[in-house]
């Protein structure tokens, strides 16, 4: 679809849900967030097929990384993390351990059951396939300023905190702030 039918669409769909009486801002939001995220969900894809990342195995290796360096989780979290069962998530851990991504050992709290932590392999690519999405996410929003990104991620994150200022994320110094990856696709 090329950028004029894709903006027509938009308008198109617009028109439809506030003719159907939906109040035209908040149509105009959320049907813009929906195009947007199918666009990031479609640049994914591609970058994880260049990348030989399943999209089962993206929830995997983010819920990995955000155990530190250090961490582990447990396949039951893993599962429940990538929205699989437990026995889908014990195939898709064999593909990742044999392809050297993660590691399976004893739990030290319970050693009848196993945690599951990223090798240095698993974290090069979670590093590249972050870096590499930078590229597609920071072209979505080029036509914005630095100020009007900044404005765009504080009412997001307001609104994705439901107004509660303790919910909203808290920023990082050196002003990059840890991103959330999107469930599906990547």
């Amino acid at each position: 679809m090329t950028a004029r039918n894709s903006w027509t669409e938009y308008e198109r769909a617009v028109r439809l849900y506030t003719e159907a009486g939906a109040a035209e801002t908040v149509q105009r939001i959320v049907t813009a967030i929906s195009r947007l995220s199918r666009r990031l969900d479609i640049f994914y894809r591609n970058r994880f097929v260049a990348l030989d990342i399943q999209p089962i195995e993206w929830p995997v290796l983010q819920a990995l990384a955000m155990e530190g360096r250090r961490g582990y989780s447990h396949p039951s979290r893993l599962a429940d993390a990538a929205g699989v069962s437990a026995s889908t998530m014990t195939h898709r851990l064999d593909r990742m351990a044999e392809r050297g991504l993660i590691e399976r050992r004893p739990d030290p709290d319970n050693r009848t059951r196993m945690v599951i932590s990223l090798t240095r392999a698993g974290w090069e690519l979670f590093r590249v396939a972050v870096l590499e999405a930078e590229v597609g996410e920071a072209g979505i929003f080029q036509p914005l300023t630095e100020a009007e990104r900044s404005t765009l991620a504080a009412l997001l994150e307001k609104a994705l905190a439901g107004g509660d200022p303790d919910r909203r994320r808290r920023r990082v110094t050196g002003g990059r702030a840890p991103r959330a990856r999107p469930r599906s696709g990547r």
